[in-house]
């Protein structure tokens, strides 16, 4: 049996299931095919945060609206934690608990025993998941990371099921483009989702602007170089939310790079 063989069965096994739901590329695949096997005993959960971008959370409804699934989107709060605001190194721990817990506490107001998420294999292999703990104290179970799913599994059973996000770019939240110990406050990451919205509305996907005190420092895949060093209009408009340098990294795109 191949691995989306073991994935349905292993989803049958829950009856009814509650899935953390981000809009990416791992979530929005195992959605698909819970959905495909459980139908309505599956509710999907999107959080609403200060971290999520507008656009991103926008894409990610109208995946759902197109699926046709059940879904919740909550708003959520993670300054309520000091140790998010601080930025710790586990501030990711600390804000995936609050997210967790009120997303199990949908599920049990819907009757859902179990919430899943999308992590895979890949993420375990990374060893730098504060979230996992998190989820893994929680109890919330991970189908994609039993059955043995690498990234580019979930990529290719994607596409084969005709799924839009197939091939889109990895992402993460916004308070990944500040760097640790650097205060996260909500106008800081309404300025980093406004400097990568002036790439991404030019279809500049995939591209991350990190926050370094007086310099914006721009990560994109390289396909993109000539575009932003010619662009003149980029420049301006991240320099207008307050930086003073704007730079271009040329190492390109690297996940986890403010690690």
């Amino acid at each position: 049996m191949d691995k989306l063989g073991l994935l349905k069965d292993k989803l049958k096994i829950y009856g009814k299931l509650c899935i953390a739901y981000s809009g990416g590329v791992d979530s929005a695949f195992l959605l698909s095919v819970a959905y495909d096997v459980l139908g309505e005993n599956v509710l999907a959960v999107l959080i609403d945060s200060p971290v999520l971008a507008q656009r991103d959370r926008k894409e990610a409804i109208d995946f759902l609206e197109k699926t046709g699934v059940s879904y919740k989107v909550i708003k959520e709060n993670p300054f309520i934690s000091p140790e998010f605001c601080k930025n710790i190194l586990l501030r990711c721990y600390y804000c995936k608990n609050i997210n967790y817990k009120a997303i199990q506490e949908v599920a049990k107001q819907s009757g859902i025993e179990w919430v899943a998420d999308g992590q895979n294999i890949d993420d375990v292999r990374s060893g730098d998941r504060p979230g996992a703990k998190a989820a893994k104290e929680l109890g919330v179970v991970s189908p994609l990371i039993d059955c043995g799913f690498m990234k580019e599994d979930i990529r290719f059973y994607s596409r084969q099921l005709g799924l839009a996000t197939w091939d889109k770019p990895s992402n993460a939240c916004l308070a990944t483009r500040l760097p640790f110990g650097f205060e996260i406050t909500k106008e800081r990451l309404a300025v980093v989702e406004a400097a990568e919205e002036t790439l991404r509305r030019r279809g500049m996907e995939g591209c991350r602007v990190r926050w370094h005190d007086t310099v914006a420092r721009i990560e994109a895949p390289r396909r993109f170089f000539d575009t932003i060093l010619n662009t003149q209009a980029i420049i301006d408009e991240i320099k207008a939310l307050g930086f003073k340098y704007v730079t271009l990294d040329l190492e390109g795109f690297r996940s986890g790079s403010m690690n």
